[in-house]
Parts: C-alpha cells; sequence; structure tokens
C-alpha cells in the first residue's frame, strides 16, 4: 500500500497542522530521498538506510540509528542537513532528536496526555506495510551468520518459511539490542515473498502498529486497518515491548494475532526481553504469547563474531571495491569489539569511512585511530605476558612451562591457547609472537592458532576456556 504523495507548498501548509503518523513517515521517505541524492547510494546505504523514525509521547521527532556509533556519525556528519530537510518539509516545526536503539528519550516538559492530532478529513488510515521500501534486502538468511549464540532462532526462523503450516504459532524471537533479531524477521520476510510458493508477508514494527491502529480509530474507521494486518499469510512485529502496558492497544494486538493463528497464518515477533518478562496488563495476551516458541539470541563469541564481521566486509566490498582488511586486522575487530552485531559493523563502517572511502589502506594503525576516535581505545591493551601469566593460572602450569620446550600434553594445550590469545587480542606480528615465546618460529605461531580454531570449530571445551580467558584479560 503506498503513501499519498508528499508534496509542499505555501498554499497547501496548512494542510500538514495536523499530521498523522503517516505523515511522518511520509515527509522522512522524502528527507531520505534527499540525502541519497546528496551523499550517494554507498554512503547511504552504510549510514543512512538503517535508521527509523518515529514520533515521542513529547512530540518530538525521534530519528533512531541502530547503534551508538552510527548515531554519532549522523550527528556529527548529516545532522544538521536532516534537521534542515526536515525543518522544510514539516510545517509543525518539531524538535528532531537522534537517537541509539535503546537509548532513553531526554525528559521534556511537554504535557503528555495534551489533544492528539486528529487525521485530515477524508485521509483513509494508512498502516506501513514495510514490505518494498523497508524490507532490507541485504538482510537475508545467507548474510545471517549462525552459532551457539543464535542457533535456535536461525532454526526456527527457516523452518516456518519452509512450511505448509506454521509448525510453532506465534514464533517469539527475544535477546537484547543489536543481536540479529531484525535481521532475521527481514530474512524471514524476504524468504517468504521469494518463495516457490509466494505468500504475502507483512513487516511493521511495533510503533508502527501502533500508530496505524491510532489513526484508524480517530478516523472513525479501523476497518482498513484490520485489512491490511490480517489479510496477509506472514505478519512480522518488532519491538513488541512498546505495546505492552496500553490497554486499547493491547486488546487490538491479541485479537490480531488470534485470529491470524485461527487461520493458520504464522505470526512472528520480536522484543528485547521473552514473553513472560513483558509488562503485558492482559493475561489473554500473554497466554497467547507465552504458548508459542520462544527463541533466545545473545552476544555472538568470538568465532561467530569474526564470521559476521567477514560477512560485512564482504557486502562493503560491493561499493569499495578497493577494501582490503588483512587476517591480523579482522581478528583484532572480532576480538576487540564483543557487544554485539551492530556494534561491528558500526565499527566497521568508521573504518572504511577512515581508510577505503579516502583511498587509504586498512592497516592496523587506522584501525587504532578509528576505536580511539569512538572512545573504545580505553580498552585495556593487553600484552603478551599478560596473556601468558593469565593463561598459565587457568591451566595450572608456570609461564616458564609455557615458554619452555616441553611437549606434553599438559603444556601444548595451554601453549597454544596462549599464542592464539596473543595473536587476536594483540597487535603484535607473528614472529614476536613467537620470539615471546622461547625464540619459536613464526609457522609454529600459526600452527597453534589454526589448532585451537580447527578444535573451537569442532566444539571442543577449548572454546570455553579461550571465551573464559578473552572476558578475563579483557576486564
Amino acid at each position: 500500500m503506498a503513501y499519498k504523495k508528499l508534496a509542499i507548498s505555501d498554499t497547501k501548509a496548512a494542510a500538514f497542522e495536523a499530521q498523522s503518523a503517516t505523515d511522518i513517515a511520509a515527509i522522512w521517505r522524502a528527507v531520505r530521498a534527499r540525502l541519497r541524492t546528496e551523499l550517494g547510494d554507498a554512503l547511504y546505504s552504510q549510514e543512512i538506510a538503517r535508521l527509523r523514525v518515529r514520533m515521542s509521547d513529547a512530540g518530538a521527532i525521534i530519528v533512531l540509528a541502530p547503534s551508538t556509533f552510527n548515531r554519532d556519525w549522523i550527528e556529527d556528519h548529516v545532522g544538521a542537513r536532516i534537521r534542515a530537510i526536515w525543518t522544510e518539509l514539516d510545517s509543525m516545526h518539531r524538535d528532531l532528536i537522534v537517537l541509539a536503539e535503546g537509548q532513553a528519550e531526554p525528559q521534556s516538559d511537554v504535557v503528555r496526555d495534551r489533544p492528539a492530532p486528529q487525521a485530515p478529513i477524508g485521509a483513509a488510515p494508512v498502516v506501513n506495510p514495510r514490505l518494498d521500501d523497508a524490507v532490507e534486502p541485504r538482510f537475508s538468511f545467507d548474510s545471517f551468520r549462525v552459532g551457539p549464540a543464535n542457533e535456535v532462532a536461525a532454526a526456527a526462523a527457516r523452518s516456518i518459511v519452509s512450511a505448509a503450516t506454521p509448525p510453532f504459532n506465534p514464533v517469539f524471537f527475544y535477546g537484547d539490542y543489536g543481536v540479529g533479531k531484525t535481521h532475521l524477521m527481514h530474512a524471514v520476510a524476504s524468504a517468504v515473498s521469494k518463495a516457490s510458493r509466494p505468500r504475502k508477508a507483512l513487516y511493521l514494527t511495533a510503533e508502527e502498529f501502533l500508530s496505524g491502529f491510532v489513526t484508524a480509530m480517530r478516523a472513525r474507521d479501523t476497518t482498513t486497518f484490520k485489512e491490511t494486518v490480517r489479510g496477509v499469510d506472514f505478519l512480522l512485529i518488532d519491538d513488541v515491548h512498546f505495546i505492552a502496558g496500553k490497554p486499547k492497544t493491547e486488546d487490538e494486538f491479541l485479537n490480531t494475532i488470534a485470529a491470524l493463528i485461527a487461520e493458520n497464518k504464522q505470526v512472528v515477533l520480536a522484543s528485547h526481553r521473552p514473553p513472560a518478562e513483558l509488562a503485558i496488563a492482559d493475561d489473554r495476551l500473554r497466554s497467547l504469547l507465552t504458548g508459542g516458541l520462544a527463541c533466545p539470541l545473545s552476544k555472538p563469541d568470538l568465532d561467530l563474531r569474526r564470521q559476521i564481521l567477514d560477512c560485512k566486509i564482504a557486502q562493503a566490498k560491493c561499493h569499495y571495491p578497493i577494501l582490503n582488511v588483512s587476517e591480523p586486522v579482522r581478528d583484532f575487530l572480532a576480538a576487540r569489539i564483543t557487544t554485539g552485531p551492530r556494534e561491528l559493523e558500526g565499527v566497521l563502517n568508521n573504518v572504511i569511512c577512515r581508510t577505503a572511502l579516502l583511498g587509504l589502506p586498512v592497516t592496523m594503525e587506522a584501525v587504532s585511530t578509528a576505536l580511539r576516535d569512538l572512545s573504545l581505545s580505553a580498552e585495556k591493551r593487553l600484552t603478551v605476558d599478560e596473556i601468558q601469566k593469565a593463561v598459565a593460572t587457568h591451566f595450572g602450569v608456570t609461564t616458564t612451562d609455557i615458554c619452555s620446550k616441553r611437549r606434553t600434553q599438559s603444556v601444548v594445550r595451554p601453549r597454544h591457547v596462549a599464542m592464539y590469545l596473543a595473536k587476536v587480542l594483540t597487535t603484535r606480528s607473528l614472529p614476536d609472537i613467537g620470539r615471546r615465546f622461547g625464540g619459536r618460529d613464526h609457522s609454529t605461531v600459526i600452527h597453534a592458532v589454526n589448532k585451537i580454531i580447527a578444535m573451537i570449530e569442532a566444539g571442543d571445551p577449548v572454546g570455553q576456556d579461550v571465551d573464559c580467558l578473552t572476558r578475563e584479560l579483557r576486564g
């Protein structure tokens, strides 16, 4: 369903004095189109395409960035331009605030129970279908990297796409911000629409569901809204926690989900908390949500972070063919950024802007500079000696044993772990690491690193040792 075309002129400015959430979305599309023309496709896809917009309770415009890094880049480089374009298009001259996902809105003195703006006369309530414009093509199953942190959710997502009837209903993804929930939902929507038996999928944020429903009630016409959200085969709603605690919306949400499930249509939901922990007032809705399949997503381990980074670099090379990120730099980034995929991508984007975008090589020095500029350099700088001491204590040996020529299993494994951690947690070269392990050759270090990687991939318990030591060393 397309939005009405936005046209701005002095004679029509009065028509925007009572703009609905639909009008906000239309203005945002116009702003994004202008930015795309001004910045170019490459920078637009890296920094602007992932932004979302909504209106706060106080009436301000909130632009949501996927990470603090992306938010800071937006403020530093295009924040003023976004506000200028928005002011040009929006006759109500509302404040515009750029926030990161999960960041609390600033307090306002505006009365929160002010009269809500009415929909323009004759305007039908419209809910954003989030199909052509908002389902990100780069968020596919092919680009979703799977590991222990998300394997249950990934398996469930693939199973509901391939199933003739819903095997689980509803499917509920939950986890901290930035761990891949939205990626997985976009992947489901994309796969459903492209399958050999194409079905109709509708992706909405909870904010869009809420604003669409409120607009429909104000216009005294909820039929169009209900036909839109219930006339699909797959309904996917993100950030469900925003609906919790709003009785009328909870009731409509419950009726919508119940109607779809009754018709054997798939419902997929996502939130930062599992269903049982949401502040839901309606016990019927809580029962319905907890009766489905809840799939957790957590922060990725080192191996999964490296896979995600490799995938993001491959995607970035489509825009920057000269981009070349060496193995040591990739290991360094994967080990340093331990929060989640969004932050990892945010750091990579900033590295690209400081290197490939300017025609410069991606060196370890350039990466360190980027991390320092992003206030990540405060993390502890590790030395090989510190790693050796931590590993020796963990395995119950001495640093002398680790650096000795002894080849017993009780010493070889700690030595290999220490060499692996020295490679991924420091900027030391392979020959330098070898020298610090009793004067060994760089090929010995390579063998040790490859050995540990192979053991981790095979599910060996050494992976738990590596994760534990990494957390300990990084404080």
